[in-house]
């Protein structure tokens, strides 16, 4: 089982586990929310675009209204099964999803205010730094200042650098993991080190998350 199928189903267990009211770090989601999210995401595509244009936003609402009136627990196992057979990122999981179903799987654990990080395995964290590679430098790419993302569970230092050419910076230190979540904007919730850490840096930190 490669990283995007575990957090998959270690999500889908604790939906399962939780009540659909249960809290999320996505302001205003719960529970049934972020299932509800999850599997239009990947059984309607059409309508997910509306995440990404404001001109289909209104399908996107549309859609998502129709799949709140399913029965949790189905919502639930939908998600499990994963995308069906006809969408092209069903054969992409093992890339397209494991951020996704990391993220997500921790805005549930994490909603009721618990911001513990689990211990993840080495591969784990292999697997999440490698996304946050690929991500860094197009979610950074408006920062007037400089992002050095530096991983503090490898064996050896590691870092990435993103954000504007400039000789100011931040340096970020943690986990692949708490970083990638940084990176999607769950700072309240994730255990980072930012350096120096006063507000006139952190405001030139600009971050496009979806």
């Amino acid at each position: 089982m490669n990283t995007s199928q575990a957090e998959r189903e270690a999500l889908a267990n604790l939906l399962q586990r939780s009540s659909p009211e249960a809290p999320t770090l996505c302001a205003g989601w719960t529970a049934r929310d972020l299932v509800v999210h999850l599997v239009v995401r990947e059984y309607r595509p059409d309508a997910a675009a509306g995440l990404f244009f404001k001109g289909l936003a209104n399908r996107l609402d549309s859609v998502s209204h129709d799949y709140e009136s399913k029965p949790y627990a189905e919502l639930v196992e939908m998600y499990r099964t994963g995308p069906p057979a006809w969408n092209p990122m069903r054969l992409a999981d093992k890339y397209a999803n494991m951020s996704e179903n990391f993220i997500h799987h921790e805005d549930l654990r994490r909603g009721g205010g618990d911001y513990t990080p689990r211990d993840l395995p080495q591969s784990v964290q292999d697997d999440l730094w490698n996304a946050l590679s690929k991500m860094a430098k197009f979610f950074l790419r408006s920062s007037t200042i400089h992002v050095v993302l530096e991983r503090t569970d490898a064996p050896a230092p590691s870092v990435i650098r993103a954000g504007a050419d400039s000789p100011d910076e931040v340096r970020v230190a943690g986990s692949a993991g708490e970083l990638l979540l940084w990176l999607y904007g769950r700072d309240g919730a994730v255990n980072v080190t930012l350096t120096p850490a006063d507000e006139a840096t952190s405001a030139r930190i600009k971050r496009h998350v979806f």
